[in-house]
């Protein structure tokens, strides 16, 4: 098993519908040859086309539909390109899933290839400079016809670019639930959604009809997300104190968890100065709980500030609390080709410790990646830095982990569709639906350099009911697109080129607050010379350096080496603020809305249902763990 072996290409069927092809590694120059190549491509063998094959052990199937045109896109077919790659036999069955992974997405790392000529000559390629467990692929494509053509959506459903296409009253109001539990002026909705403020007061007046806002009183244009509270059946000052602190960031979120929270009581401190809080406190499951929700978070700093700020109020005003949850929706991360990795939307992570098989390496439960390694003199990226963290006491994540996967599955799912009906029926005034949006909008896809949509049909299509995953969760930076040029702009900033293939190594650990527990920075390979790239701040040295082909290619590297299982908008400060108030036992649980960070047009559909099932994991969790007396 060598990657310097002969690569042949054996063309097994040809027809105008339907070809077979076969990429097949050997150290023997075969009978049938039609050319051997020389040059860049030696080792190379083109076969002539075979009478009779032999049928090889596959495993991890896998197929993606694009569109072709021999006419310069006059007409349009779709066509099928299938993959079924066999192994050499000493090869373990995790590394076998990996490999088949790794392959499909190397394909698309750069710009996909428009023709079968530089279609295949990728593929020889990639044969012959890896994938040393790889004995031979068979690749199929065949014009798909009736039922096997699949809808091919557009490209914008699927990523967050920021960018609203028609202003409506559901982005005003997903403005202000995002800052609930804070006010926001009408001026300042303006701003953010970048229109006039006389089209904001008519979405605001539209929505104060309908019941979801209302105006502070005596402060005119100031105006808030209006949220459902019940009659109080006790008092805030409980003599049973909380040792359960539930953190949500969305109102979808908070909606969930507060309707899973028995005999609640919700309190709104409401501050000019932007920190309201609004915390709800009851029994989930024989526990006393409190629960609240962050005004907003993301790559801002600002942003990531005020939400460790609001988890630290909580702590300090909840000083009992011995476990807390950050519950909420999230991007799963699928598996292209095996069935039982592949994560599928309404499905819920639960962050949990990983171990690097290649180097023993102990993964965090939650994974940050917060700048880069960048070489200045030759402009590539050489790595990430990133923080991870794990729980001084796992028990949350360990309760799965330990349990009776059937019986858990059992308990969350029936929990799942109770809450459900009831937030549908304490919302239907609101026209608010928390029920499962239908299969044909759970698409998955891959996003070419180019920006275009590549659909795969899912590895475990026939499955219909949501399943749980432990894995580590993780979120990273965003480097900005490099802004247009003007005319009288005579500066030349530096460019990044696309990733560098370098292996990520441990280079310094730090105590965290935790004593036992550690916070540890992984970067890149340097070498003397380089210097860090720190992309946290926002001067315009640092601003714009590269394009959304870099960010996906960082994404995926991250992804890929830190095992991600889901990844969210970004709670590093939330982490670290528990870390700093010394609690030792916290876990993250993601619903998968999407295959992104939850924020794209498919993770806003799925986001009810996504939030009520991560609630009722947190009910079916709690659940499990005796209460205290």
């Amino acid at each position: 098993m060598s990657i310097t072996s002969l690569i042949t290409f054996i063309p097994l069927i040809q027809s105008k519908e339907r070809n077979l092809i076969r990429i097949e590694r050997t150290h023997e120059i075969p009978t049938n040859v039609c050319l051997v190549a020389s040059g860049p491509f030696e080792g190379i063998i083109i076969n002539k086309l075979v009478e009779h094959y032999e049928e090889l052990p596959t495993q991890f199937p896998c197929s993606f539909s694009v569109w072709i045109s021999s006419d310069g896109g006059t007409t349009l077919r779709q066509e099928i390109r299938s993959f079924r790659f066999c192994f050499f036999n000493n090869v373990q069955l995790a590394l076998r899933a990996e490999t088949s992974q790794r392959f499909i997405k190397n394909i698309f790392e750069r710009n996909f290839p428009k023709d079968y000529v530089s279609f295949f000559k990728l593929l020889l390629r990639l044969m012959k400079e890896d994938y040393p467990q790889l004995r031979a692929i068979d690749v199929e494509m065949k014009f798909a016809a009736g039922n096997e053509k699949m809808p091919m959506p557009n490209a914008k459903q699927f990523i967050n670019d920021g960018e609203l296409e028609n202003l409506t009253s559901s982005h005003v109001k997903e403005a202000l639930e995002h800052a609930y539990p804070n006010s926001v002026t009408d001026e300042d909705l303006a701003v953010s959604l970048r229109c006039s403020v006389e089209e904001i007061r008519h979405f605001l007046s539209i929505l104060e009809k309908e019941g979801h806002i209302e105006q502070l009183p005596n402060q005119i244009g100031e105006w808030i997300r209006k949220a459902y509270i019940p009659e109080p059946q006790h008092n805030i000052q409980d003599k049973h104190p909380q040792t359960v602190a539930i953190i949500t960031c969305l109102f979808p979120e908070k909606q969930s968890v507060d309707t899973i929270i028995e005999n609640r009581t919700t309190k709104h401190s409401y501050s000019k100065t932007g920190d309201s809080n609004v915390y709800t406190i009851g029994k989930i499951a024989g526990h006393n709980v409190v629960a609240t929700k962050l005004s907003m978070i993301g790559g801002d700093r600002m942003a990531a500030t005020s939400a460790g700020s609001i988890t630290t109020r909580l702590l300090g005003a909840f000083q009992h609390v011995e476990h807390v949850i950050i519950v909420g929706i999230g991007g799963g991360v699928p598996h292209y080709t095996d069935p039982e990795m592949h994560i599928r939307l309404g499905d819920v992570v639960i962050s949990h410790s990983g171990i690097d098989d290649s180097n023993k390496r102990q993964i965090g439960s939650y994974v940050y990646a917060h700048n880069i390694n960048c070489n200045w003199k030759t402009g590539e990226i050489e790595g990430l830095v990133v923080r991870d963290w794990l729980p001084k006491d796992n028990v949350l994540a360990r309760t799965v982990r330990n349990g009776l996967k059937e019986d858990l599955l059992k308990d969350w799912h029936s929990n799942s569709q109770e809450l459900i009906k009831r937030l549908n029926e304490e919302h239907k005034d609101q026209q608010l639906d928390f029920s499962r949006p239908h299969h044909e909008s759970d698409v998955l896809t891959m996003l070419t350099a180019e920006g275009n949509i590549v659909v795969f049909p899912h590895p475990n299509a026939s499955r219909n009911e949501p399943l749980f995953h432990l894995g580590p969760i993780g979120s990273m930076f965003t480097l900005a697109q490099k802004p247009p040029k003007t005319e009288n702009d005579v500066s030349s900033p530096t460019q990044i080129s696309p990733l560098k293939s370098a292996k990520h190594q441990n280079s310094e650990t730090k105590n965290g607050q935790n004593g036992t527990n550690s916070e540890k920075e992984n970067v890149g390979t340097l070498e003397k010379g380089d210097n860090q790239l720190n992309v946290s701040n926002n001067s315009d040295e640092n601003a714009g350096l590269v394009n959304a082909q870099v960010n996906q290619q960082l994404r995926e590297r991250f992804i890929s080496e830190y095992h991600i299982r889901a990844y969210d908008a970004g709670f590093d400060s939330v982490i670290a603020a528990i870390e700093g108030s010394r609690v030792d036992s916290w876990v993250l649980i993601r619903g998968v809305a999407d295959y992104q960070q939850g924020a794209t047009k498919i993770g806003k559909l799925w986001q009810h249902y996504a939030s009520a099932n991560a609630a009722a994991m947190v009910k079916t969790i709690l659940g499990r763990i005796p209460a205290p007396r």
